[in-house]
């Protein structure tokens, strides 16, 4: 049964082409890390269009599990993360894991 994790942010305004190029980045290494798939969705209605949600695809629970485990100590998942943090051009506001009951 595939796993979702979807994390929703708030972009800052002006600052949606550093949020999409630190995406691009981190999609590469959940890819690498073992995420079947990467989404990255930008509210069209029904919420403020500064409001994105990344989402990563897993084949099942154990390639989730694997995954985190892994960016633990990931140097270059780390090394994004320590960007990131020093300028921010988005705040998280809410995530989840789910499963997914069609698979």
């Amino acid at each position: 049964m595939k796993v979702t994790h979807a994390t929703q942010w708030q972009v800052k305004m002006g600052r949606q082409g550093d949020f999409l190029n630190v995406n691009r980045k981190a999609a590469e290494i959940h890819k690498r890390l073992g995420a079947s798939e990467i989404k990255v969705l930008a509210a069209l209605a029904g919420a403020p269009q500064s409001q994105w949600t990344y989402v990563m695809i897993f084949d099942d629970e154990a390639a989730f599990a694997n995954a985190m485990v892994a960016m633990d100590t990931d140097e270059e998942w780390l090394a994004l993360g320590a960007e990131f943090v020093a300028d921010p051009p988005a705040e998280a506001t809410n995530s989840m894991l789910a499963r997914d009951l069609l698979t």
